[in-house]
């Protein structure tokens, strides 16, 4: 039988934490959503940002209509995996 290790690391670094502030990656994640978003379909929008912290953060969600297609045909799930790349 197999073992697994599990591994964290935490990186202390002034220009990490200024890199996961920036408006840069802010921007960055919000396209990434918004893209998401049109792939899953129109029951699909971008809400945000909020702010946990400093960081921004988006969230995609969905209307009725978009819940009951991600439980019934994933949906959302599909559009995430096919904007990964």
């Amino acid at each position: 039988m197999a073992t697994t290790t599990r591994i964290e690391v935490e990186v202390l670094s002034d220009g990490v934490e200024a890199l996961l502030k920036s408006a840069g990656l802010a921007a960055a994640c919000e396209s990434s959503a918004e893209r998401i978003a049109a792939t899953a379909g129109p029951e699909w929008s971008v809400v945000g940002p909020f702010q946990p912290g400093d960081r921004s953060m988006f969230l995609v969600v969905g209307d009725g209509e978009g819940n009951y297609l991600e439980a019934t045909e994933k949906t959302l799930s599909k559009a995430v995996s096919a904007c990964r790349s």
